[in-house]
């Protein structure tokens, strides 16, 4: 499930910033992973500034971080203001539990849920 919140925020990064964007990943203890993204572009998506509800069955966006509020444990973000120019914009977290080797995948309806 990691793989897919990356990827979904990454891309987001990439498809509304106009700067540079990175990925970390650390461990969160608790068998837990934290993927953090940040990017030049200041404005904070929902689920990050309130609770997402599921898109319509016919958007054509909304979907991707909607998936952020049916697979991770916790998530949000952080304005990130001052230093130096371009080094602004935001930060934005999730944090999901690390599988294990024996550990099956996390579904919606699982404790996978979660709010920060």
């Amino acid at each position: 499930m990691a793989e897919l919140l990356a990827s979904e925020l990454v891309t987001n990064a990439y498809l509304h910033s106009s700067g540079e964007y990175s990925l970390r990943l650390r461990d969160a203890g608790r068998s837990r992973i934290r993927l953090s993204v940040w990017d030049t572009n200041p404005h904070i998506p929902a689920p990050f500034q309130w609770s997402a509800e599921a898109p319509a069955e016919l958007a054509e966006r909304g979907r991707g971080l909607y998936l952020v509020t049916l697979y991770a444990e916790s998530w949000g973000a952080y304005p990130m203001r001052g230093g130096l120019p371009g080094q602004g914009g935001k930060l934005l977290w999730v944090e999901c539990v690390a599988k294990g080797e024996d550990e099956g995948e996390c579904g919606p309806g699982d404790r996978c849920t979660g709010r920060a």
